[in-house]
């Protein structure tokens, strides 16, 4: 009797010991995956018929089958149901429009159901569904320019005031020949916008496009009429001499553990070309921002940074150093150079917030004030600055001192001006007159027009 009851006991330790190994297997084995498939779809989207509606399906051990269908309310069909002779991890459909359906209520629903190549769940795998609902919008977004400056010129801004509107309207911006985005701001009354646009200097040609984009993906596409007023900028070449190579530039090119194995001219290329694509890259990031408020207006003063300053150096030089007679670099001058007396204050002519307050490479010390509408203003070279990043600015407050700081010989002011991260002529935003045709009268125009369509 002992001996059954021990063998007994064995072979209920033995099958408890299978079935324990068997789950182990179940739950640790690739075979048995309890993840369900993943649907990559949101589940309302927006389709204009012209492409087919995009479906990606995904599982980490392959997807076995699935099924899709769709339903306008009035028909309903089964548009895909496919059983893999092989697993796939990823399968893309795309789902086209059935024939007859008529989609009277602009409406449709796509009903996924897809399972994996799992055993688990009674060998019939790990099952997916989602049902997605799609808006039919076939229509392009309205879109037209009410007003805009008369001309642009090379290195030049200009402004423009347009009506973007539809019932699912996804984007809007100014889409140029160069590749630049220009972002506008709600203006005035909802469903217009306003922009500042600009015309790199190193760009021969400039076209501009106003774009709005459906959630859709309707477009529309308006090409925004500027008189273009080529100019040319000076070429100017500017020898080096031994002295300022081995003191501004060798203190300049110590702070940058790359150039200690450089000669005095590769270190002044470095700071010329690499350094300055650095710096400027950072002054078009902070530049390039514009606020998504609705504005009613923007007033802008001339700007007089410096008062009784004599230029030293022009926007949009093309400046080709040379040393011994032979080239060394080039680069383009992108602001005004200002000079008066050492350590002269600098004075904010329009009010703004400070986005940037700190010390940039060849820029030296470095204050950036935004002035709304993606206009903003820079500072280079001071010898100390009175504002901080955060800071609203007043008019006519001083900002900062002149000085010597950066890449640069004498004390003066770089004066910058940037729209959304371009450089631009600082002339032009210093001149009355310019400002009063190209964006105060713009603006006027703009208000009166909205108000007599708003009228009607």
């Amino acid at each position: 009797m002992r001996r059954r009851k021990k063998g007994t006991k064995a072979l209920i330790f033995l099958f408890a010991a299978l079935l324990a190994g068997i789950g182990a297997y179940i739950y640790t084995s690739e075979d048995f995956e309890r993840e369900a498939p993943q649907i990559l779809i949101e589940k309302k989207i927006f389709w204009n018929m012209k492409k087919p509606i995009g479906i990606t399906l995904k599982d980490n051990l392959g997807i076995s089958s699935y099924k899709i269908t769709m339903n306008d309310g009035k028909n309903e069909e089964v548009i895909y149901e496919q059983k893999l002779q092989k697993p796939l991890k990823m399968v893309t459909v795309e789902v086209d429009a059935p024939p007859g359906f008529t989609f009277e209520k602009k409406k449709a629903i796509l009903d996924i159901e897809v399972n994996d190549a799992s055993r688990w769940n009674y060998f019939r795998g790990n099952e997916s569904q989602k049902r997605v609902y799609v808006i039919i919008d076939r229509k392009k977004p309205n879109q037209y320019v009410i007003s805009n400056s008369y001309k642009i010129t090379r290195g030049g801004s200009a402004a423009v005031i347009f009506k973007a509107t539809d019932e699912n309207l996804k984007s809007v911006y100014i889409k140029t020949n160069f590749g630049k985005k220009f972002i506008p701001q709600p203006f005035y009354k909802e469903g217009y916008y306003i922009s500042l646009v600009a015309w790199p200097v190193n760009e021969r040609n400039f076209r501009a496009y106003v774009v709005s984009e459906d959630m859709a993906g309707n477009v529309s596409k308006t090409y925004i009429r500027y008189f273009l007023q080529d100019k040319r900028y000076k070429k100017v070449k500017m020898r080096l001499k031994k002295s300022f190579l081995e003191g501004k530039v060798e203190d300049l090119a110590s702070e940058y553990p790359e150039t200690a194995k450089m000669g005095p001219l590769e270190k002044f290329k470095f700071i010329n070309e690499t350094l300055r694509n650095k710096n400027e890259e950072r002054i078009h990031e902070i530049t390039s921002k514009v606020s998504h408020d609705m504005i009613d207006d923007f007033e802008i003063e001339p700007f007089y940074p410096l008062k009784n300053s004599a230029p030293k150096g022009s926007f949009g030089e093309y400046r080709i150093y040379t040393y011994n007679g032979k080239t060394v670099s080039r680069s383009y001058h992108l602001g005004l150079d200002l000079a008066s007396v050492k350590r002269a204050p600098i004075i904010a002519s329009n009010g703004g917030e400070c986005v940037y307050s700190d010390y940039n490479g060849i820029y030296g010390n470095m204050p950036i004030i935004s002035h709304g509408l993606g206009l903003y203003t820079l500072y280079a070279h001071c010898s100390s600055v009175l504002i901080s990043k955060g800071d609203e600015v007043a008019a006519k407050e001083v900002v900062a001192k002149t000085g010597s700081t950066g890449l640069v010989l004498g004390d003066h002011l770089h004066f910058g001006v940037l729209v959304q991260g371009v450089e631009v002529m600082p002339r032009e935003w210093m001149d009355k007159k310019w400002i009063k045709l190209n964006i105060t009268d713009v603006i006027k125009d703009a208000r009166k027009m909205i108000d007599m369509e708003e009228e009607e």
